[in-house]
């Protein structure tokens, strides 16, 4: 494919080929979407964006038809660029997205772009399996954008993917009645008798996925007698769904996968599922991963339950109106002040306490050096292992390098200044090498010695536990940091040196830190105030010793404060309790008797 696609790129180059494909052949509109399409799936927001822009010039020239037009144009309005060249690139690239999406939005005459005809488009290579993975992009890397304001740029994509497929925004028959007794009655409706219908819908809850590790315990440990407890794995990908699904046999469990033929050549194929779902007549809907999944993101444009929610298993709003999704559920400790945080949300902010770990995790290390995750040792690993010599200062970050903004760049090259002995170690791209070229261009020209920059492919968890163990050091990304990574540091009693940004993405070293119990001596020698104070702590922590083995032994003592806290259960039930629709009739008597 990359071959292929390098020489139809290569006929648009007149530094290439001579004479040049001619634009006057309908056949080259079909060309150069199909590269625009390829090289935003490859992450290659350069060329993406130029084949792009060309498609729809020469859509216009030969006449195709205006869906065809509108899906370039929304392809346009939701192109990320994960690989910006520098911090002014960054914001450009924010810029242009909202550009493209606020002229396709508020075009005169708007209305003649939408709906999106699926039949119209499904001839162009890749469409007909999915018409609206197609033309919307994926907004997945949106949390990493912490100067946009997110919460305007994620109501845009919603808006336009409404408008491109309305049928999506279904309202179920049932919520409508219950909307109309709200009107009637305002929120004083009778109890229930029942147990709240509570369903998780969501397409992480795969076996060992970050997600089914954060949510998994605090949802398997609600209380039956309250929740009558429905699991909805939408199988984008295929993994098996998660073990803690299992939990309890009252609990029904479904495993739904697009069916190929029946699904496919319809954007909105997703109502299938949706009206499934109204039968059940729920309570609440559950979502925490409404941005990570194309599925999870259509089904979310429906409103099949009285109230729905969305959550932190992507840390960025969903860009649904409120009316739709009505919460965002986070926790006070990774965010803001309320004022501050609720602007980064289209839902209605709710938060989990600011003083306690807000989910129910279990250790991912066991006793022996072995890792739960893949049941491989790793205490035999060395640092040569890696290709690493064994006495210099490791400076370890292995976040995807799609996570670095080219702000962090700077942190990094700072350090490294600083350190003039010190070695950095970060994860190698893996989508395009493109984009590896375009990181390490970035980091050298802010002054970072390449030759003492070690660049590792995706490691299996045992080998990165090793890694962990073995570094000097270990940062955390900026501006979106780390969340599994950091409870992993912690575990292993590593220095972890944060800068919590400004987007909750960005600040769960800091609500982990501060909330294990650590001395006031050990938090202040690793979370930064600022750029300048990141480089300083990282740098005194490899060099001095003394302090290193104080933090080490701080966060060893402290570490299993991070686990199976009883406190995450209760405050996840006050949270489904306090949202839902409907009041439970025993719990008022229950609550009455001790008054």
């Amino acid at each position: 494919q990359e071959y292929g696609l390098h020489l139809l790129e290569s006929a648009f180059n007149p530094k290439k080929v001579s004479p040049t494909i001619d634009y006057n052949f309908p056949q080259t509109y079909i060309l150069a979407s199909t590269i625009g399409r390829f090289r935003s799936h490859k992450k290659e927001f350069p060329k993406a964006q130029k084949f792009t822009k060309l498609a729809l010039k020469l859509g216009e020239r030969h006449g195709v038809s205006r869906s065809e037009r509108t899906c370039l144009a929304m392809q346009l309005g939701s192109m990320y660029h994960y690989f910006p060249k520098s911090e002014k690139d960054a914001d450009r690239a924010i810029e242009i997205l909202t550009s493209h999406a606020n002229r396709l939005l508020n075009t005169e005459n708007g209305d003649d772009h939408w709906p999106i005809r699926d039949r119209d488009i499904v001839h162009l290579p890749g469409a007909a399996p999915d018409p609206f993975g197609h033309c919307m992009l994926s907004s997945f890397v949106l949390s990493f954008y912490y100067r946009a304001d997110v919460a305007a740029v994620a109501s845009q994509q919603y808006q336009m993917a409404l408008r491109g497929w309305p049928a999506l925004g279904y309202t179920a028959d049932f919520v409508r009645d219950y909307d109309a007794a709200v009107v009637e009655n305002g929120k004083n409706l009778p109890c229930v008798d029942r147990k709240i219908r509570l369903a998780v819908i969501s397409a992480t809850i795969t076996e060992g996925h970050s997600n089914s590790e954060s949510f998994g315990g605090a949802l398997s440990r609600l209380d039956r007698g309250k929740f009558e407890v429905t699991y909805v794995l939408l199988a984008e990908k295929g993994a098996d769904v998660a073990g803690f699904t299992r939990t309890h046999p009252s609990d029904r469990v479904f495993v739904w996968h697009k069916e190929r033929g029946r699904d496919e050549n319809n954007g909105a194929w997703t109502l299938r599922w949706a009206k499934e779902i109204e039968s059940w007549e729920l309570d609440i809907v559950f979502y925490f991963d409404l941005t990570m999944s194309s599925f999870a993101r259509r089904l979310g444009m429906a409103r099949l339950a009285p109230v729905q929610a969305n959550s932190i298993g992507h840390p960025i709003t969903s860009g649904n109106d409120r009316s739709v999704v009505q919460y965002y559920i986070s926790w006070a400790a990774a965010e803001l002040p309320l004022e501050v945080s609720q602007t980064h949300y289209t839902e209605e902010l709710k938060l989990l306490p600011v003083d306690i770990i807000y989910q129910y995790y279990e250790r991912r290390v066991l006793p022996g050096q072995i890792s739960r995750i893949d049941g491989q040792k790793f205490g035999h690993f060395e640092r040569g292992d890696f290709g690493l010599p064994p006495d210099v200062r490791v400076y370890l970050c292995m976040q995807k390098p799609l996570k670095f903004h080219p702000d962090f760049d700077k942190f990094v090259c700072g350090i490294m200044k600083k350190d003039p002995e010190g070695l950095v170690v970060m994860h190698r791209e893996d989508n395009a090498k493109s984009n590896q070229i375009v990181f390490q261009k970035r980091l050298e020209g802010d002054g970072c010695d390449l030759s003492r920059m070690t660049f590792l492919d995706v490691q299996p968890h045992h080998r990165l536990l090793a890694l962990y163990r073995d570094a000097t050091v270990v940062l955390d990304s900026y501006p979106a940091g780390g969340d599994t990574t950091t409870r992993e540091v912690i575990e292993m009693g590593k220095p972890l040196v944060t800068l919590p940004a400004r987007l909750l993405g960005g600040r769960w070293s800091l609500g982990y830190l501060s909330n294990i119990g650590l001395k006031e001596s050990t938090k202040k020698a690793l979370i930064a105030t600022d750029a300048e104070n990141y480089v300083d702590l990282a740098v005194n922590l490899a060099n001095d010793d003394t302090l290193r083995q104080s933090v080490e032994d701080d966060m060893k003592a402290c570490a299993p404060n991070l686990f199976r806290r009883q406190e995450a259960v209760d405050a996840w039930q006050e949270m489904f309790l306090e949202i839902s629709p409907y009041q439970q009739c025993q719990l008022n008597t229950a609550q009455k008797g001790e008054l």
